[in-house]
Protein backbone atom coordinates (compact mmCIF):
# COMPACT_ATOMS: atom_id res chain seq x y z
CA UNK A 1 0.00 0.00 0.00
CA UNK A 2 0.95 3.44 -1.07
CA UNK A 3 0.15 6.93 -1.45
CA UNK A 4 -0.65 8.33 -5.26
CA UNK A 5 -0.29 11.90 -6.32
CA UNK A 6 -3.81 11.74 -5.20
CA UNK A 7 -3.26 11.55 -1.89
CA UNK A 8 -5.12 8.25 -1.74
CA UNK A 9 -3.74 4.63 -0.82
CA UNK A 10 -3.03 2.64 -4.17
CA UNK A 11 -2.76 -1.06 -4.32
CA UNK A 12 0.18 -2.78 -6.17
CA UNK A 13 -0.20 -5.97 -7.35
CA UNK A 14 2.83 -7.99 -6.08
CA UNK A 15 5.29 -9.76 -8.58
CA UNK A 16 6.08 -13.65 -8.08
CA UNK A 17 9.46 -14.36 -9.61
CA UNK A 18 9.57 -16.01 -12.99
CA UNK A 19 10.70 -19.20 -11.40
CA UNK A 20 7.36 -19.73 -9.39
CA UNK A 21 5.70 -19.47 -13.10
CA UNK A 22 8.28 -21.97 -14.46
CA UNK A 23 7.96 -24.48 -11.67
CA UNK A 24 4.07 -24.73 -12.04
CA UNK A 25 4.68 -25.29 -15.49
CA UNK A 26 6.98 -27.80 -15.00
CA UNK A 27 4.76 -29.10 -12.19
CA UNK A 28 1.60 -29.11 -14.32
CA UNK A 29 3.24 -31.04 -17.40
CA UNK A 30 5.20 -33.67 -14.79
CA UNK A 31 1.24 -34.39 -13.50
CA UNK A 32 0.35 -35.20 -17.39
CA UNK A 33 2.87 -37.01 -18.37
CA UNK A 34 2.27 -38.71 -14.93
CA UNK A 35 -1.63 -39.55 -15.73
CA UNK A 36 -0.35 -40.09 -19.13
CA UNK A 37 1.61 -42.97 -18.45
CA UNK A 38 -0.42 -44.26 -15.37
CA UNK A 39 -3.31 -44.77 -18.00
CA UNK A 40 -1.28 -46.53 -20.30
CA UNK A 41 0.31 -48.85 -17.68
CA UNK A 42 -2.91 -49.91 -16.92
CA UNK A 43 -4.33 -50.70 -19.94
CA UNK A 44 -1.02 -52.70 -20.73
CA UNK A 45 -0.98 -54.42 -17.34
CA UNK A 46 -4.79 -55.18 -17.75
CA UNK A 47 -3.67 -56.88 -21.30
CA UNK A 48 -1.02 -58.94 -19.88
CA UNK A 49 -3.42 -60.00 -17.16
CA UNK A 50 -6.37 -61.36 -19.43
CA UNK A 51 -4.32 -63.29 -20.95
CA UNK A 52 -2.75 -65.26 -17.29
CA UNK A 53 -6.18 -65.22 -15.39
CA UNK A 54 -9.10 -66.51 -16.42
CA UNK A 55 -12.54 -64.40 -17.06
CA UNK A 56 -14.22 -65.37 -14.19
CA UNK A 57 -11.86 -64.14 -11.86
CA UNK A 58 -12.12 -60.81 -13.51
CA UNK A 59 -16.02 -60.58 -13.59
CA UNK A 60 -16.00 -61.43 -10.08
CA UNK A 61 -13.94 -58.92 -9.34
CA UNK A 62 -16.15 -56.22 -10.89
CA UNK A 63 -18.58 -57.14 -8.91
CA UNK A 64 -16.71 -57.11 -5.70
CA UNK A 65 -15.19 -53.90 -6.45
CA UNK A 66 -18.85 -52.22 -7.56
CA UNK A 67 -20.84 -53.63 -4.15
CA UNK A 68 -17.62 -51.75 -2.50
CA UNK A 69 -17.85 -48.75 -4.74
CA UNK A 70 -21.42 -48.50 -3.86
CA UNK A 71 -20.49 -47.55 -0.44
CA UNK A 72 -17.37 -45.64 -1.10
CA UNK A 73 -18.31 -43.21 -3.87
CA UNK A 74 -21.21 -41.31 -1.84
CA UNK A 75 -21.54 -38.76 -4.59
CA UNK A 76 -22.57 -41.16 -7.42
CA UNK A 77 -24.60 -43.19 -4.91
CA UNK A 78 -26.92 -40.31 -3.88
CA UNK A 79 -27.43 -38.24 -7.11
CA UNK A 80 -28.08 -41.97 -8.77
CA UNK A 81 -30.69 -42.41 -6.10
CA UNK A 82 -32.01 -39.22 -6.46
CA UNK A 83 -32.28 -39.30 -10.26
CA UNK A 84 -33.84 -42.77 -9.90
CA UNK A 85 -36.46 -41.58 -7.52
CA UNK A 86 -37.88 -38.73 -9.18
CA UNK A 87 -38.32 -41.17 -12.38
CA UNK A 88 -40.26 -43.97 -11.31
CA UNK A 89 -40.42 -43.41 -7.47
CA UNK A 90 -44.11 -43.67 -7.59
CA UNK A 91 -43.55 -47.40 -8.88
CA UNK A 92 -41.01 -48.80 -6.80
CA UNK A 93 -40.08 -49.07 -3.23
CA UNK A 94 -37.32 -47.62 -1.41
CA UNK A 95 -34.89 -51.00 -1.38
CA UNK A 96 -35.70 -51.84 -4.98
CA UNK A 97 -34.40 -48.39 -5.89
CA UNK A 98 -31.74 -48.73 -4.36
CA UNK A 99 -31.02 -52.48 -5.68
CA UNK A 100 -31.41 -51.20 -9.30
CA UNK A 101 -28.80 -48.62 -8.47
CA UNK A 102 -26.83 -50.84 -7.17
CA UNK A 103 -26.28 -53.45 -9.79
CA UNK A 104 -25.93 -50.13 -12.55
CA UNK A 105 -22.85 -49.40 -10.68
CA UNK A 106 -22.27 -53.51 -11.28
CA UNK A 107 -23.13 -53.21 -14.81
CA UNK A 108 -20.46 -50.01 -15.34
CA UNK A 109 -17.74 -52.33 -13.74
CA UNK A 110 -17.90 -55.06 -15.85
CA UNK A 111 -18.24 -52.90 -18.53
CA UNK A 112 -14.42 -52.11 -17.99
CA UNK A 113 -13.36 -55.69 -17.68
CA UNK A 114 -15.36 -56.24 -21.16
CA UNK A 115 -13.38 -54.24 -22.73
CA UNK A 116 -10.23 -55.69 -21.50
CA UNK A 117 -11.44 -59.44 -22.32
CA UNK A 118 -11.77 -57.40 -26.22
CA UNK A 119 -9.01 -56.92 -26.21
CA UNK A 120 -7.28 -60.16 -27.02
CA UNK A 121 -10.65 -61.80 -28.05
CA UNK A 122 -10.95 -62.62 -31.69
CA UNK A 123 -13.44 -61.10 -34.00
CA UNK A 124 -15.48 -64.80 -34.21
CA UNK A 125 -15.27 -65.22 -30.67
CA UNK A 126 -17.08 -61.54 -29.89
CA UNK A 127 -19.85 -62.63 -32.72
CA UNK A 128 -20.06 -65.91 -31.25
CA UNK A 129 -20.49 -64.53 -27.64
CA UNK A 130 -22.53 -61.07 -28.65
CA UNK A 131 -25.26 -62.07 -30.87
CA UNK A 132 -27.25 -59.25 -32.51
CA UNK A 133 -30.92 -58.85 -33.07
CA UNK A 134 -32.60 -56.57 -35.93
CA UNK A 135 -29.95 -56.72 -38.68
CA UNK A 136 -32.57 -56.34 -41.27
CA UNK A 137 -33.10 -52.75 -39.73
CA UNK A 138 -29.67 -51.42 -40.51
CA UNK A 139 -29.19 -52.63 -43.65
CA UNK A 140 -32.18 -51.23 -44.93
CA UNK A 141 -31.48 -47.43 -43.78
CA UNK A 142 -28.20 -48.21 -45.39
CA UNK A 143 -30.09 -49.22 -48.44
CA UNK A 144 -31.17 -45.94 -48.03
CA UNK A 145 -27.29 -44.46 -49.37
CA UNK A 146 -27.56 -41.50 -47.07
CA UNK A 147 -25.32 -43.13 -43.78
CA UNK A 148 -26.64 -44.03 -40.64
CA UNK A 149 -26.41 -41.90 -37.20
CA UNK A 150 -26.29 -44.86 -34.86
CA UNK A 151 -28.37 -43.55 -32.08
CA UNK A 152 -27.39 -45.32 -28.37
CA UNK A 153 -27.00 -44.32 -24.47
CA UNK A 154 -25.20 -44.63 -21.79
CA UNK A 155 -27.00 -47.98 -21.55
CA UNK A 156 -25.55 -51.69 -20.91
CA UNK A 157 -21.80 -51.69 -22.42
CA UNK A 158 -22.15 -49.26 -24.85
CA UNK A 159 -18.21 -48.88 -25.31
CA UNK A 160 -18.40 -52.27 -27.02
CA UNK A 161 -21.12 -50.61 -29.48
CA UNK A 162 -19.32 -49.80 -31.98
CA UNK A 163 -16.69 -53.33 -31.77
CA UNK A 164 -19.51 -55.45 -32.54
CA UNK A 165 -20.81 -53.48 -35.40
CA UNK A 166 -17.13 -53.43 -36.79
CA UNK A 167 -16.91 -57.28 -36.72
CA UNK A 168 -19.97 -57.19 -38.89
CA UNK A 169 -17.72 -55.28 -41.86
CA UNK A 170 -19.46 -51.95 -41.44
CA UNK A 171 -17.34 -48.68 -41.14
CA UNK A 172 -17.83 -47.14 -37.35
CA UNK A 173 -17.10 -44.08 -36.34
CA UNK A 174 -18.01 -42.87 -32.63
CA UNK A 175 -18.50 -39.60 -31.40
CA UNK A 176 -16.68 -39.22 -28.17
CA UNK A 177 -15.93 -36.10 -26.00
CA UNK A 178 -12.15 -36.52 -25.23
CA UNK A 179 -10.15 -35.79 -22.13
CA UNK A 180 -8.69 -32.04 -21.99
CA UNK A 181 -5.00 -34.21 -21.76
CA UNK A 182 -4.01 -34.51 -25.44
CA UNK A 183 -1.51 -37.54 -24.62
CA UNK A 184 -4.42 -39.25 -22.46
CA UNK A 185 -6.69 -38.54 -25.85
CA UNK A 186 -4.45 -40.09 -28.31
CA UNK A 187 -3.89 -43.17 -26.13
CA UNK A 188 -7.35 -43.60 -25.38
CA UNK A 189 -8.18 -43.21 -29.69
CA UNK A 190 -5.29 -45.94 -29.71
CA UNK A 191 -6.63 -48.46 -27.61
CA UNK A 192 -10.26 -47.73 -29.01
CA UNK A 193 -8.59 -48.65 -32.88
CA UNK A 194 -7.50 -51.69 -31.70
CA UNK A 195 -11.00 -53.21 -31.40
CA UNK A 196 -12.55 -51.92 -34.60
CA UNK A 197 -13.55 -48.39 -33.64
CA UNK A 198 -12.55 -45.17 -35.67
CA UNK A 199 -13.02 -42.10 -33.37
CA UNK A 200 -14.19 -38.26 -33.99
CA UNK A 201 -13.81 -35.28 -31.31
CA UNK A 202 -16.83 -33.92 -30.44
CA UNK A 203 -14.51 -30.47 -30.01
CA UNK A 204 -13.72 -28.77 -31.76
CA UNK A 205 -17.94 -28.66 -32.81
CA UNK A 206 -17.56 -27.39 -36.59
CA UNK A 207 -14.81 -29.67 -37.11
CA UNK A 208 -16.42 -32.94 -35.91
CA UNK A 209 -19.63 -31.66 -37.55
CA UNK A 210 -17.93 -31.70 -40.86
CA UNK A 211 -16.17 -35.07 -39.90
CA UNK A 212 -19.80 -36.59 -39.62
CA UNK A 213 -21.20 -34.83 -42.14
CA UNK A 214 -18.41 -36.51 -44.99
CA UNK A 215 -19.23 -40.06 -42.86
CA UNK A 216 -22.54 -40.06 -43.65
CA UNK A 217 -21.95 -38.79 -47.28
CA UNK A 218 -20.09 -42.11 -47.68
CA UNK A 219 -22.86 -44.06 -46.34
CA UNK A 220 -20.93 -45.49 -43.29
CA UNK A 221 -21.95 -45.66 -39.50
CA UNK A 222 -21.89 -42.84 -36.75
CA UNK A 223 -22.58 -43.64 -33.20
CA UNK A 224 -24.23 -40.57 -31.52
CA UNK A 225 -24.84 -41.07 -27.77
CA UNK A 226 -27.76 -38.91 -27.45
CA UNK A 227 -28.07 -38.80 -23.26
CA UNK A 228 -26.28 -36.45 -22.02
CA UNK A 229 -28.24 -33.57 -20.49
CA UNK A 230 -26.20 -30.83 -19.36
CA UNK A 231 -26.76 -27.14 -19.06
CA UNK A 232 -25.87 -24.67 -22.40
CA UNK A 233 -27.69 -25.05 -25.88
CA UNK A 234 -30.44 -27.83 -25.99
CA UNK A 235 -34.04 -28.45 -26.36
CA UNK A 236 -36.25 -28.51 -23.28
CA UNK A 237 -38.50 -31.28 -23.35
CA UNK A 238 -40.45 -33.79 -20.88
CA UNK A 239 -38.49 -36.96 -19.33
CA UNK A 240 -40.10 -39.48 -16.86
CA UNK A 241 -42.25 -36.75 -16.15
CA UNK A 242 -39.78 -33.96 -15.60
CA UNK A 243 -37.91 -31.96 -17.85
CA UNK A 244 -34.61 -32.00 -19.35
CA UNK A 245 -31.94 -30.03 -21.65
CA UNK A 246 -32.09 -32.34 -24.22
CA UNK A 247 -29.10 -32.04 -27.36
CA UNK A 248 -30.45 -30.88 -30.54
CA UNK A 249 -27.81 -32.38 -32.30
CA UNK A 250 -28.75 -36.05 -33.57
CA UNK A 251 -31.62 -34.30 -34.92
CA UNK A 252 -30.44 -31.51 -36.28
CA UNK A 253 -27.67 -34.15 -37.93
CA UNK A 254 -30.12 -36.59 -39.44
CA UNK A 255 -32.42 -33.74 -40.71
CA UNK A 256 -29.39 -31.64 -42.23
CA UNK A 257 -28.18 -34.85 -44.44
CA UNK A 258 -30.82 -36.91 -44.80
CA UNK A 259 -28.99 -40.09 -43.13
CA UNK A 260 -31.19 -42.23 -41.10
CA UNK A 261 -31.51 -42.62 -37.28
CA UNK A 262 -31.45 -46.15 -35.79
CA UNK A 263 -31.26 -46.97 -32.24
CA UNK A 264 -28.96 -49.51 -31.57
CA UNK A 265 -27.57 -50.96 -27.57
CA UNK A 266 -25.95 -53.30 -25.83
CA UNK A 267 -27.85 -54.96 -22.98
CA UNK A 268 -27.40 -57.84 -20.39
CA UNK A 269 -29.39 -60.67 -19.32
CA UNK A 270 -29.68 -61.82 -16.10
CA UNK A 271 -26.50 -64.23 -16.67
CA UNK A 272 -24.52 -61.34 -17.79
CA UNK A 273 -24.84 -62.08 -21.70
CA UNK A 274 -24.74 -59.62 -23.81
CA UNK A 275 -27.02 -59.02 -27.05
CA UNK A 276 -26.86 -56.27 -29.59
CA UNK A 277 -30.34 -54.87 -30.27
CA UNK A 278 -31.37 -52.80 -32.89
CA UNK A 279 -34.54 -51.30 -32.98
CA UNK A 280 -36.34 -49.69 -36.55
CA UNK A 281 -35.46 -46.45 -37.88
CA UNK A 282 -36.99 -43.14 -36.16
CA UNK A 283 -39.22 -41.85 -38.57
CA UNK A 284 -38.66 -38.22 -38.14
CA UNK A 285 -41.14 -34.90 -39.10
CA UNK A 286 -40.09 -33.17 -42.04
CA UNK A 287 -42.33 -30.37 -41.90
CA UNK A 288 -39.94 -27.65 -43.77
CA UNK A 289 -40.17 -26.00 -40.53
CA UNK A 290 -36.46 -25.90 -39.02
CA UNK A 291 -36.54 -25.58 -35.49
CA UNK A 292 -40.13 -26.70 -35.09
CA UNK A 293 -38.92 -30.31 -36.63
CA UNK A 294 -35.69 -30.32 -34.81
CA UNK A 295 -37.38 -29.51 -31.42
CA UNK A 296 -40.42 -32.62 -32.68
CA UNK A 297 -37.81 -35.09 -33.68
CA UNK A 298 -35.72 -34.20 -30.51
CA UNK A 299 -38.76 -34.97 -28.41
CA UNK A 300 -39.00 -38.78 -30.34
CA UNK A 301 -35.65 -39.16 -29.20
CA UNK A 302 -35.93 -38.73 -25.94
CA UNK A 303 -38.99 -40.65 -26.00
CA UNK A 304 -37.41 -43.73 -27.07
CA UNK A 305 -35.01 -42.90 -24.48
CA UNK A 306 -37.47 -43.56 -21.74
CA UNK A 307 -39.22 -46.68 -23.17
CA UNK A 308 -35.86 -48.31 -23.30
CA UNK A 309 -34.37 -46.88 -20.12
CA UNK A 310 -37.37 -48.29 -18.51
CA UNK A 311 -37.18 -51.48 -19.97
CA UNK A 312 -33.54 -51.93 -18.74
CA UNK A 313 -33.72 -49.27 -15.87
CA UNK A 314 -30.80 -51.36 -13.89
CA UNK A 315 -28.11 -50.87 -17.04
CA UNK A 316 -28.19 -47.21 -17.23
CA UNK A 317 -25.94 -44.30 -15.49
CA UNK A 318 -28.31 -42.42 -13.59
CA UNK A 319 -26.05 -39.86 -13.48
CA UNK A 320 -26.34 -38.58 -16.65
CA UNK A 321 -29.58 -36.82 -16.01
CA UNK A 322 -29.79 -33.22 -15.40
CA UNK A 323 -33.38 -32.73 -14.46
CA UNK A 324 -33.77 -28.63 -15.76
CA UNK A 325 -37.07 -26.71 -15.43
CA UNK A 326 -38.04 -25.14 -18.30
CA UNK A 327 -37.90 -20.81 -18.01
CA UNK A 328 -40.76 -19.46 -17.72
CA UNK A 329 -39.88 -17.71 -21.43
CA UNK A 330 -39.77 -21.29 -22.63
CA UNK A 331 -42.68 -22.46 -21.37
CA UNK A 332 -44.89 -19.62 -23.38
CA UNK A 333 -43.00 -19.87 -26.32
CA UNK A 334 -43.83 -23.56 -26.66
CA UNK A 335 -47.61 -22.82 -25.23
CA UNK A 336 -48.08 -20.35 -28.09
CA UNK A 337 -46.68 -22.76 -30.67
CA UNK A 338 -48.65 -25.22 -29.90
CA UNK A 339 -52.01 -22.97 -29.59
CA UNK A 340 -52.36 -23.04 -25.84
CA UNK A 341 -52.45 -19.41 -25.35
Amino acid sequence: MGKGSSGRFSYKTPRFPDHFFTGRLMLHWLLKRLAHMGMWLTFEIGKLAVKILPRRFFLSLSESIAQLGFYLFRSFRKRSIKNLSLALGEQLEAKEIREIVQRSLKNFFRDFVEIGLALKTSPEEIRSEIPMRGREYLEAALAKGKGTIILSAHLGNFFLLGTRLAIESYPVHVLVNQPPEEKISQLMDHYRLKIGQRTIHARPRRQASNELVEILRRNELAIVIADEYRSGNGIYVPFFGHTVLARRGPATLALRTGAALVPVYLVRDPAGRLTLIIEPEIQLIKSGRVKADVRENTLRITQWLERTVRSYPDQWNWMTVRWQPAPSSVVEKEQRYEGVI
